[in-house]
C-alpha cells in the first residue's frame, strides 16, 4: 500500500490573540500570535500502522527524529522516520514466555542503546530492540523510605527511567483517597525514598468514583512526569502548579505561575462517591467546564517551553464532537510564565504536540493513516 508521504497542504493564518486587553501587555510574546497549518501523511510502504490507540503507546528519540509506535494487539513497534515521513521497520516482540512484554500495556519509554521500557499490569522490564527482556523491574514498597505495605500495589504509577538510566521515579498512592508521592529509586541498588509533592494533592480532591450493582468507573485527574532538559517535571491537570525535580542535586522546587487569562486551579467540590451513571457523568460536567492543564512541551529553536490548557464547553448531543476552548501558555527557560493566549481557531487541544525544528507537531489520523498536522507560529 503506498500512498504519498505528503498528503495536503493548508496554508491558512489565524488570528489568536485575545481580544481582552486586561489579558494582554507588553511583556506577553503570544499577544499577537499567528500559525498556518500543513497537513503531512506518512508513507507505510506496504505495511499497516496500526492507530486504534493513537499514539498513546509511543516514545519519540531525542532528537524527534524517529518516533516509535507500539501496536498493543500484536505487539510490533512501528520504526517511523519523521524526516523522510516513511515506517523505517518494525520491531516484534513476545507476549508470554521468558522474554514476553504481556499483554495489557499502558507505557512505552525509549531508553539509550536501542532499548524500551515496557510498563504493562503484568510485568514491566527493559528490552532490547531485538526483543531480548534485559531487566525485569520490580522493587519492593519496603525498599523504599517513607512507603508501607499498603502502598505495594500502586508503587510504580507513572513509571519512568531517567535519561541517564540511574533512577526510577514514580508517582505511588491510592487513585480512591489520599495523597500523592514522587518515589526516586537508585536503579543499581533498587533501594529510594519517597517524597512529599502536597501541591499534587489537588488530583485526588477531584476524584469520582462510581460504584453500583452493575459497574464500577473512577474518574481522576492525571498527574504526570516527564523529564525535559535533564529535569524531571511533575504536574497534574487539575492545576497549572509544577514540580521541578533535580534528581543529580536531589533539588525539588515548587513552580508557580500569575496566569491572567485564566484560573489557576479548579475550583469548587465535587461528589467523590456515586452510584448511578447519571450522577457520575453530572459530577464530571462540573470539572470538564473547567480549567485542564496539558503537559509543558520544550522547543530547541525559541528555548521556551510552552503549555496548552482547555475549558470544554457546554455538550450539544451525545453524537456530536464536544468543543473546547484552546489556550496556549509561554515560558522561558527558568520557567518564569512570559505569554498567554486562547487559540480562537481550535475547538480541540493538539494530540501528542511535540516541537520540531521550530515547529509544533500533532498527531492526527487521515483515512486510518498516520498524518500530522505541523503548526508553523509567526510572533
Amino acid at each position: 500500500m503506498t500512498r504519498l508521504a505528503l498528503f495536503a497542504v493548508a496554508l491558512i493564518a489565524f488570528s489568536c490573540g485575545s481580544n481582552d486587553s486586561e489579558n494582554s501587555t507588553p511583556s506577553n510574546v503570544l499577544e499577537d500570535i499567528s500559525f498556518s497549518v500543513d497537513t503531512i501523511l506518512v508513507n507505510p510502504g506496504e505495511e499497516i500502522i496500526n492507530l486504534a490507540w493513537g499514539l498513546r503507546l509511543s516514545d519519540l528519540s531525542p532528537d524527534k527524529r524517529t518516533l516509535y509506535l507500539l501496536d498493543d494487539k500484536d505487539k510490533s513497534v512501528s520504526v517511523v522516520d519523521l524526516e523522510g515521513l516513511k515506517l523505517l521497520r518494525k520491531l516484534f516482540f513476545e507476549i508470554e514466555g521468558p522474554n514476553g512484554i504481556g499483554q495489557y500495556l499502558y507505557a512505552v519509554q525509549l531508553l539509550p542503546d536501542e532499548q524500551f521500557l515496557f510498563s504493562g499490569f503484568q510485568n514491566t522490564g527493559i528490552y532490547s530492540f531485538q526483543g531480548e527482556k534485559l531487566e525485569n523491574i520490580k522493587v519492593s514498597a519496603a525498599d523504599v523510605e517513607g512507603m508501607n505495605e499498603a502502598d505495594e500495589s500502586s508503587i510504580w504509577n507513572g513509571l519512568r527511567i531517567s535519561s541517564d538510566k540511574k533512577y526510577l521515579f514514580s508517582t505511588p498512592g491510592n487513585f480512591f483517597e489520599g495523597t500523592r508521592d514522587l518515589v526516586r529509586v537508585d536503579f543499581e541498588t533498587k533501594k529510594g525514598k519517597a517524597i512529599d509533592i502536597p501541591a499534587m494533592d489537588i488530583a485526588s480532591e477531584f476524584r469520582i468514583v462510581l460504584r453500583s450493582d452493575e459497574m464500577m468507573s473512577v474518574y481522576v485527574e492525571e498527574i504526570s512526569l516527564q523529564e525535559l532538559n535533564g529535569k524531571l517535571i511533575i504536574q497534574n491537570t487539575a492545576g497549572s502548579d509544577a514540580y521541578l525535580y533535580d534528581y543529580t542535586a536531589d533539588s525539588l522546587r515548587l513552580l508557580t505561575f500569575d496566569h491572567k487569562l485564566v484560573l489557576k486551579k479548579k475550583e469548587g467540590t465535587v461528589r467523590n462517591e456515586v452510584t448511578s451513571q447519571k450522577e457520575f457523568e453530572d459530577e464530571m460536567g462540573k470539572l470538564s467546564s473547567q480549567i485542564s492543564f496539558e503537559k509543558f512541551i520544550w522547543d530547541d529553536v525559541s528555548k521556551r517551553y510552552y503549555r496548552f490548557a482547555k475549558i470544554f464547553q457546554p455538550k450539544v448531543d451525545d453524537k456530536t464532537p464536544r468543543k473546547a476552548d484552546v489556550f496556549l501558555f509561554a515560558y522561558d527557560k527558568e520557567f518564569k510564565l512570559i505569554g498567554e493566549t486562547q487559540l480562537k481557531d481550535l475547538t480541540s487541544v493538539p494530540a501528542y504536540p511535540f516541537f520540531k525544528d521550530g515547529k509544533l507537531w500533532s498527531y492526527v489520523n487521515v483515512d486510518d493513516e498516520l498524518g500530522f498536522a505541523v503548526f508553523t507560529f509567526d510572533f
